[in-house]
């Protein structure tokens, strides 16, 4: 019995001070945009991680600016990847990737904004550790998707200020 008027107690003291349950609603938070953002892989064997992170960052993004239904922002993910230099023992290498992002931003199907942006990143390998060279290729995936998030942000913020008002 203690234990129930205590509870109860602690709880009307927490709603007293307008604390918020972590699953209620926040009328604050920004509205999904009601524009169309497509991800795509160029590549044939392009990894869905990939897109799926770039899509999940960008929507983010998208929610703040509020573009309405006619817009639509397309962008197609190019992944490419190459050894930079050998060591003279041929045990480790140093390898690049490099993350290719068209844009193309239409409205009512014709295109108002085209664009290319990339990032590049490189990280070393051993040729005697895969578990070594696996995590070194994810880690340079993750920092090429958020530096290319942040690039893309920028430029669909920048084609807002200049060209979304005016139509």
């Amino acid at each position: 019995m203690k234990k129930q008027i205590l509870v109860s107690s602690i709880c009307l003291l927490l709603a007293a001070c307008g604390f918020t349950p972590m699953l209620a609603n926040n009328d604050n938070a920004p509205t999904e945009s009601r524009s169309r953002l497509v991800v795509e892989s160029a590549n044939k064997d392009g990894s869905s991680y990939m897109v799926q992170m770039m899509r999940q960052r960008l929507k983010s993004v998208l929610a703040g600016l509020n573009l309405d239904s006619r817009y639509k922002t397309y962008i197609r993910l190019n992944e490419e990847t190459g050894n930079l230099a050998y060591a003279t023992d041929a045990t480790s290498t140093r390898s690049m990737m490099r993350l290719t992002a068209q844009i193309i931003i239409s409205c009512d199907g014709q295109t108002l904004h085209e664009t290319s942006l990339n990032s590049v990143t490189s990280y070393s390998q051993n040729t005697n550790d895969e578990f070594v060279n696996q995590s070194a290729s994810e880690g340079a995936r993750e920092r090429l998707i958020e530096s290319l998030t942040i690039d893309i942000s920028r430029e669909i913020h920048r084609f807002v200020k200049t060209n979304a008002a005016k139509r």
